[in-house]
């Protein structure tokens, strides 16, 4: 039970709205008048908690509600419950802590509208969006530890974040724990005793210790970019993929390589002149230019046993990184094996009482959902 001289409950559980009707609240739509009129009727109260579920709404009535709560001059908590789109995420940000519930959805986009007219009003109305695109952003970015190139990527993508996410980002300071995993030890004299083992987990503490299990899985299989593929184009823009080189490497006899994902097969003049010859994906001959083959039979021997030589060394070579490789996954077996075990201890010891996220809610193009930042009717 919350005491209402300390704390005054507001609750924004609607679309946004600018009607300032009375009766606003019956038609699920939130504006500036009622959100008054709930801290009126608690203005003793030392501080404001703020709960939000919204998709948003117009774009002028969320600042205004925003620079409201803002103008009280109390603690402002935000409490993040189900769904927080579009221009709800602003007010969201008045609080001076915000937090968001695990299994809630945050999502921010570009503001949208219609407009009819003229060339001249249309005009002047998509200035108007360009503004609050602008206006928006750099709300955001004053918010948030995110630049404003970001911000606007992540708004032109309309990006839906996990409470995880929106905490990474700064949008949030907080994730609201919902339960708490406990421990319990049973004594010898009391076997039915509910005494805690240990102090309750924390969603932080659950969070680190997930962390950890992640870094050592990214330390024992790596966790580097892996390189591009080796990509080029015939002298009639075909592009030859080859799948097992680097970007840098030089395509030679025995590579294999695939053109719109199928097999390469025949031959492929090169912009350099060189013809390659492929059979069932494999790269068999490498032609060279017609001017240079009747030169090229003088230098083949030469050439043959340049090979040699260097097939020589690459099998030593091969031989040298088998050996390397065997031993390191003799190593990475026995690593999994104890990781096995420990994850198995770490969930027999904290169960699987955390919520995993949500699936992301796409919203349809004309739904009441989807139209939330309109600026005008």
């Amino acid at each position: 039970m919350f005491d209402p001289m300390e704390e005054a409950h507001i609750y924004i559980y609607g679309i946004i709205d600018w009607s300032q009707d009375d009766y606003a609240s019956e038609w699920g739509l939130v504006n500036l008048k009622s959100i008054k009129q709930q801290v009126d009727a608690q203005k003793d109260a030392k501080s404001l908690t703020v709960h939000i579920h919204s998709p948003g709404g117009v774009v002028s009535e969320g600042f205004a509600i925003h620079d409201f709560l803002r103008s009280q001059g109390k603690p402002v908590t935000t409490i993040i419950e189900g769904e927080c789109a579009s221009i709800a995420t602003v007010i969201a940000l008045a609080g001076d802590t915000r937090k968001m519930t695990s299994n809630a959805d945050f999502m921010i986009h570009m503001p949208w509208g219609m407009a009819a007219g003229e060339s001249e009003e249309i005009q002047k109305y998509a200035d108007e969006l360009k503004r609050n695109e602008d206006k928006i952003a750099d709300f955001y970015v004053s918010k948030t530890n995110l630049n404003k190139e970001t911000v606007l990527d992540m708004m032109k993508k309309e990006t839906f974040m996990s409470a995880e996410e929106a905490l990474t980002h700064g949008f949030i300071t907080e994730i609201a724990t919902v339960m708490k995993a406990v421990a319990l030890l049973k004594t010898k004299t009391n076997p039915n005793s509910k005494q805690m083992a240990k102090d309750s987990l924390t969603k932080e503490e659950a969070q680190g210790m997930f962390a950890k299990f992640e870094e050592k899985m990214k330390n024992l299989f790596g966790g580097g970019k892996k390189p591009e593929a080796k990509l080029v184009q015939d002298a009639n823009g075909n592009e030859i993929d080859f799948p097992d080189l680097a970007e840098d490497d030089t395509p030679s006899v025995g590579d294999k390589a695939t053109i719109d994902g199928a097999a390469a097969e025949g031959e492929h003049v090169m912009p350099s002149g060189e013809t390659y010859v492929f059979t069932a994906g494999e790269l068999t001959e490498i032609q060279p230019k017609e001017e240079e083959a009747e030169d090229s039979n003088e230098e083949e021997v030469e050439n043959l046993k340049t090979e040699v030589e260097n097939l020589k060394k690459e099998l030593k070579t091969t031989k040298a990184e088998k050996k390397t490789a065997e031993e390191k996954l003799q190593t990475n077996e026995k690593a999994i094996q104890d990781l096995q075990k420990e994850f198995k201890a770490f969930k027999k010891d904290f169960g699987s009482s955390f919520n995993h996220d949500p699936k992301k809610k796409n919203f349809k193009e004309g739904s009441k959902s989807r139209s939330v930042w309109k600026e005008k009717e």
